[in-house]
């Protein structure tokens, strides 16, 4: 049974993000309309799980069907989608899961609100520290069960996200959909 392990930030994750964005561009690039680095690794000060959570935009996830194979090569496999309409993978080392990636269609609501989260978190060092706090804490009473510590997070996060796509969507005067 593995224990749940959220860490201080460490800038080496910003470092392997970069370092599976080269690898994913070199391998997928003209099927990817953008790869994102999301999620807590990307946000600096931000403790987290050492997973490096990536997004891919693509014009059709039928493009990725062709990629599969590709991904496979990197060291991917697929999972169970989280989300409705999209597609996911995870890379392990050592059985630990280390990259997880997103992928969706152009203009999938998920990409907003992903987006949306993680600029707010990096803008609002007040409501991160309030993140890294229920984290911390949702580790100390479920360190050993994964489902309890995800679940006890949905309603911060739902109601996190919702602040984050408002906030985002003012700031940014664009047409919010085009993400």
């Amino acid at each position: 049974m593995k224990r749940i392990v959220v860490l201080p930030y460490d800038s080496i994750w910003q470092h392997l993000y970069l370092d599976e964005l080269r690898k994913l561009k070199a391998s997928i690039k003209e099927h990817a309309d953008n790869i994102m680095h999301i999620g807590s690794t990307a946000i600096p000060g931000m403790c987290a799980k050492p997973i490096i959570d990536m997004m891919i935009v693509t014009k059709s996830l039928k493009l990725f069907d062709t990629q599969h194979e590709a991904l496979l090569r990197l060291g991917y496999e697929r999972v169970s989608p989280e989300f409705k309409e999209g597609l996911q993978y995870v890379k392990r080392f050592s059985g630990d899961r280390t990259h997880q990636l997103y992928i969706f269609p152009v203009q999938h609501v998920k990409i907003g609100e992903m987006v949306a989260l993680t600029a707010y978190l990096k803008y609002f060092p007040g409501e991160m520290e309030r993140y890294n706090n229920v984290k911390r804490e949702l580790a100390k009473l479920y360190p050993f069960d994964v489902e309890a510590y995800e679940q006890s997070k949905i309603i911060f996060i739902t109601v996190m996200t919702v602040k984050a796509v408002d906030w985002y969507k003012t700031r940014n005067e664009q047409d919010f959909s085009i993400l």
